[in-house]
């Protein structure tokens, strides 16, 4: 259920046939994540100003158009704000930056630290609006393993897939916890906003339950009477995004460590079956390869995404295809 996730929405903001770009976000916190930078226009400034990270699959105008609304909305923010991506991120960023003129007012103190993901190590680069975002200083860390980013909520995996230009997969976990219960808030009659971070804080730093605290708008509780009534226990799950990728046995290597036992997999279904040659040319997945990987990562539920606008009249077909080897299928359209 999502109301024992740490991370209570899931929005694929243009649905499976728009740009795929996925938004992340809890409750109350600026926390939110976005897998994707590509058409963001359906999504308010506000929401875009509580990024922590965004995670970029590669540089295709439909995956990274959205970059300059995102450093818009948090331009005037005081706040470090991550930025992954495959090799090139750095340079790519950073020109968008330079594109433009600014006033530099004092409260525009954004900090873009971007990040390149190569297989061996990763590449990371300040931005500093404080600084007239002077030309970025690259320093390189040896990369072990699939982590490339964690918060005190989660950590985010990647690796590499094969397009027709560096491109990378991701995956969420969410560490188990607390976590605050959207089904229970409603219950009390609560709404979200700082709180909740201010509670949790407390509660995972082990003040005592007896503590007296403000709740805006009501009368204190003790922090033991808003961990039964706001909050409930999340064994953690894992979320995957794949999308622009070819489908072949080194790919499949790649994708099973951050995609096996996920609860949902976003995946690539930009052509169905019958169109397996053009996939292969320009590097995409058809209908039977998501169905084999939700199948071999035995997930709970895969959404396909991306669909090519050939079938903008027929996309049942591609549901169609995928439904026989992997039932627990589904696909979003947004209005």
């Amino acid at each position: 259920m999502l109301a024992t996730r740490c991370y209570s929405t899931f929005r694929l903001v243009n649905g499976s046939t728009g740009d795929p770009v996925l938004y992340i976000d809890s409750p109350g916190r600026d926390n939110a994540f976005l897998f994707d930078a590509g058409d963001n226009s359906r999504l308010s400034m506000t929401e875009l100003a509580d990024l922590d990270a965004v995670f970029i699959s590669h540089h295709h105008v439909d995956h990274f158009i959205g970059l300059d609304r995102i450093v818009r909305a948090n331009l005037d923010r005081d706040k470090t704000l991550q930025i992954f991506g495959p090799e090139k991120t750095i340079q790519k960023v950073y020109d968008r930056i330079k594109s433009y003129e600014y006033q530099f007012f004092p409260f525009q103190k954004i900090v873009l630290r971007v990040h390149e993901i190569l297989p061996h190590c990763i590449r990371t680069a300040l931005l500093e609006c404080t600084q007239r975002f002077p030309k970025p200083v690259i320093e390189e860390v040896p990369r072990d393993g699939l982590l490339i980013y964690e918060t005190r909520d989660a950590f985010v995996e990647a690796v590499h897939v094969e397009h027709t230009v560096s491109c990378l997969a991701y995956a969420l976990v969410e560490k188990p916890g607390w976590q605050i219960d959207c089904v229970k808030l409603t219950a009390q009659g609560l709404s979200t906003g700082p709180w909740i971070s201010e509670a949790l804080t407390k509660i995972q730093s082990r003040v005592s339950l007896n503590t007296k605290f403000q709740i805006p708008d009501h009368e204190p509780r003790t922090l033991g009477k808003i961990l039964r009534e706001c909050f409930s226990q999340s064994p953690g799950s894992r979320v995957a995004f794949v999308t622009d990728t070819v489908w072949n046995e080194s790919v499949r290597d790649a994708l099973l460590p951050i995609t096996q036992g996920a609860w949902r997999l976003y995946c690539d279904c930009f052509y169905a079956r019958e169109q397996a040659a053009q996939a292969a040319i320009h590097r995409h997945m058809t209908t039977d390869h998501a169905a084999e990987l939700a199948r071999l990562a035995a997930v709970d539920e895969l959404i396909l995404i991306h669909f090519a606008t050939r079938y903008v009249d027929n996309y049942s077909k591609l549901l169609d295809q995928v439904r026989p080897h992997f039932p627990n299928v589904t696909a979003e359209f947004s209005n």
